[in-house]
């Protein structure tokens, strides 16, 4: 089963199933079949797109990590205050890591922003928006780049 995410939605494909023709004819897989796998192929998030479009942001963000542990990523945050980890967010998949990454770069653009001192405006907050759809925009762009 090949499972991707793009513009915002999930898509499967079981390819195996697709070897398996139901009218006994031919065990071919059809074209429609075959350009719907190669589809979602060429579409496929990975671990690696989210981490190399997030690089600078993590290269500046001090209190932010993304370890790679034995069942997979974790991106986790610091409380410089407290001198302790307060945040550890185990990415089941780059989807996860991706969505992660975002609500961290969220927190700190708006230290960078206000430094802690009151809320975004409503521009700041279009600001950021537009942001967060870009580094979005940018991993789908870097997924379909990707060739299986």
């Amino acid at each position: 089963m090949v499972r991707c995410r793009a513009k915002g939605e999930n898509y499967s494909y079981d390819f195996a199933a697709s070897l398996q023709n139901t009218n006994e004819q031919s065990n071919l897989i059809s074209e429609r079949d075959l350009t719907a796998w190669k589809g979602a192929a060429e579409r496929m998030l990975t671990n690696e797109i989210v981490l190399k479009v997030f690089s600078d942001y993590l290269a500046r963000d001090d209190d932010f990590e993304v370890v790679l542990t034995s069942k997979g990523y974790t991106v986790m945050g610091f409380d410089c205050y407290r001198q302790d980890w307060n945040t550890v967010d185990f990415c089941h998949t780059p989807e996860d890591l991706l969505d992660s990454l975002l609500d961290a770069y969220e927190n700190f653009r708006m230290m960078e922003i206000t430094g802690g001192d009151r809320d975004l405006t409503e521009k700041e907050e279009e600001k950021l928006a537009k942001e967060r759809d870009a580094l979005t925009a940018l991993c789908e762009k870097e997924a379909a780049k990707c060739s299986f």
